[in-house]
């Protein structure tokens, strides 16, 4: 208990000094949110790589392993997964948001769709990650740190001093404090992730020992099946209602949770470090070298290790591993991983505030509110949403896992939207309204949050979480694309806005693509689906066997499985790589990108509409507080 307060005092201090220098650059108030559009590009690709993988890979990747095995392989491919969708969309957005000056997601939405509700969605996603999602990941840090000092410190003041020091940079320093402190902090989290696995490895007696280990539990019937895919799907009725033969890691069950984690690259907080980058010159290298390199060679590697020495011995779990080492570097990898989950709850903290402060209450409720004003009012927010995140962790976490849950399936969502406003035009306006609206009923229905809300009213649905062993976000998905493309067939007529047409017009004509180009594209997408297809999809039942021998021995000295999805994991490399240089989806944009002036239109006063809104807003608060209290009586006893 000597070096974890010192060092937790020295990062502190680290923080703080740099939200100090953050502030002076951004004159207080005056680039606060997006740092001037200013974010240099090995920056925003560090920030992108660290909020992506940093916190979650260590506190749930190396758990998954240690709990189940290696059956959802899926998670080993986390950095060539969360890659693809950078690629695919992080250049195009970028130039959406220098054509419109936007510098956000949700503004983006609104200006290229004119819809509200895509607004709201977007807002409702921002908020899940910043209260929840981040919130779920300081609880966990927060329970290490009061297992490290043997409980002289408790969970709920270690979850208090966590969220204040959050809390303080961020209101402080604003996107640049984000940005260049997340920067740092993203070196600081792999390099303590190194360090955990060299020392999982240590404690295992080696890689040698490490391996005997796994085969040992590979030859005993009752954990053989942790070292294989069980299937390419098991029809079962889902969680809470039918087991899975064996366990529920099937191929399909990482195809979805692959696709859950590609909604990472679509939330709000990722596309605000995009937008807030001064040139897309990194992307290329940012989503190749950085993202599924260096992050996906420490999921691959390092997080597989520490969930390996957990799965042989669970003593080894992540609380046992550091309390067996010295004081002093325990507390410093405990700090790493502070760090790693900090970059993203930063950088969704303020996508959250921004977004419901700018781009919700004063469109709607006050448009007078200046700049200064509104940079108040959004630390004010901020500091709401940590207060929030903070009580939720201490009071009702059940109630904070089941709403994490939903981030990253619901954020997923957003794909269709963007994926018109970037490839396909044509994806009308109605028809990516109503994909999204029943995505979102997709996911409801197959979370545990849905299905606890339809049980509360009495209604019991006759399939758990997950049926069928695929993912919330893949329901999702499956609802939203057939609406999508449903609604889409019968509403070509329908046009869009003057900022949207222009948007389609801009980005389209610019980037037509070369002769090579085109020449390649069969090619690129022969490769991309034969590596979705091999690497987290049904083509992982071959994993099972690839590298075993006639005799049942591993050929690779290590499970077939792992040895496979590291194959995979080089081979997505090269697949990145040819896609962000060769077929130029990530390269440098070599044009150039005038803002779009919107012809004049006349003002017309707002006070009156603002002050019947405001009056209607708190009329709403009021019933849906009297209804939910109503609810909370007459079925409460049941």
């Amino acid at each position: 208990m000597i070096w974890l307060p010192l060092f937790a005092l020295f990062y502190s201090i680290v923080v703080l000094y740099w939200a100090r220098l953050s502030a002076q650059a951004n004159g207080d108030y005056q680039t606060f949110f997006s740092a001037a559009h200013g974010l240099s590009p090995w920056i925003s690709a560090l920030v992108i790589a660290g909020a992506s993988l940093s916190g979650w890979a260590v506190l749930a990747g190396a758990d998954e392993i240690g709990h189940h095995g290696f059956g959802l392989a899926a998670t080993l491919q986390a950095g060539v997964a969360l890659a693809l969708p950078g690629v695919v969309f992080f250049k195009r957005i970028w130039l959406l948001g220098q054509r419109l000056r936007v510098s956000s997601l949700t503004e983006l939405l609104r200006a290229y769709w004119g819809s509200e509700f895509l607004t709201a969605f977007s807002a409702v996603v921002a908020v899940l990650f910043a209260v929840a999602f981040a919130g779920l990941q300081l609880h966990a840090l927060s329970q290490l740190a009061s297992d490290l000092g043997g409980g002289l410190v408790s969970q709920e003041m270690a979850a208090a001093l966590l969220g204040l020091i959050l809390f303080a940079y961020v209101v402080i320093g604003g996107m640049r404090a984000a940005g260049y402190l997340g920067a740092i902090q993203s070196v600081v989290a792999g390099a303590a992730i190194v360090a955990l696995a060299g020392f999982a490895l240590i404690a295992s007696g080696g890689f040698a020992a490490m391996n005997a280990g796994l085969a040992k539990l590979a030859a005993d019937p009752a954990t053989a099946t942790r070292f294989i895919v069980t299937g390419v799907v098991q029809f079962t009725a889902g969680l809470g209602k039918e087991a899975a033969a064996g366990h529920e890691g099937t191929a399909l069950a990482s195809l979805s949770f692959a696709m859950a984690l590609m909604g990472l690259q679509a939330s709000p907080m990722i596309m605000k470090v995009v937008l807030s980058t001064a040139s897309p010159r990194g992307f290329a290298a940012g989503q190749t070298w950085v993202m599924a390199g260096a992050a996906g060679a420490l999921v691959a590697f390092c997080i597989a290790i520490v969930g390996a020495s957990a799965l042989i011995d669970p003593a080894h779990a992540l609380t046992g591993l550091l309390a067996g080492l010295s004081p002093w570097f325990s507390a410093w990898i405990f700090l790493g991983l502070l760090a790693g989950v900090q970059v993203m709850a930063a950088v969704a903290l303020l996508s959250a505030g921004e977004t419901l402060v700018r781009h919700l209450y004063k469109p709607f409720f006050h448009a007078s509110l200046s700049r200064r004003d509104t940079v108040t009012l959004t630390r004010v927010v901020i500091g709401l949403l940590v207060l929030a995140s903070v009580l939720m962790q201490v009071l009702t976490p059940v109630a904070l896992t089941l709403l994490a849950s939903l981030a990253l399936p619901l954020s997923f969502q957003l794909w269709t939207p963007l994926l018109g406003m970037t490839w396909f035009r044509w994806i009308t306006r109605p028809a990516a309204v109503t994909g999204v609206g029943f995505g979102i009923a997709g996911v409801l229905l197959t979370e545990p949050f849905g299905i606890s809300v339809l049980s509360f009213f009495g209604l019991d649905l006759p399939w758990g979480r997950n049926p069928w062993t695929i993912h919330s976000a893949a329901w999702g998905m499956a609802a939203n694309a057939a609406f999508t493309l449903l609604i889409s067939a019968f509403t070509q007529r329908r046009g869009f806005g003057e900022e949207g047409e222009e948007a389609r017009r801009f980005l389209f004509g610019q980037l037509a693509g070369s002769p090579r180009v085109r020449a390649l594209r069969s090619t690129a997408w022969s490769a991309t689906l034969a590596w979705l297809f091999l690497a987290i999809g049904p083509g992982l039942v071959f994993g099972n066997y690839a590298f075993l021998g006639t005799d049942g021995h591993w050929v690779l000295g290590m499970p077939s499985l792992w040895g496979w999805s590291l194959t995979m994991w080089v081979a997505g490399l090269g697949l990145v790589w040819f896609l962000s240089y060769k077929m130029e989806l990530a390269s440098p944009a070599l044009v150039q990108v005038p803002a779009y002036v919107p012809r004049p239109r006349l003002r017309v006063g707002q006070a009156q509409a603002e002050m019947r809104r405001r009056r209607a807003a708190v009329i709403v608060i009021a019933i849906a507080a009297s209804l939910l209290v109503v609810t909370a009586l007459a079925f409460g006893h049941r």
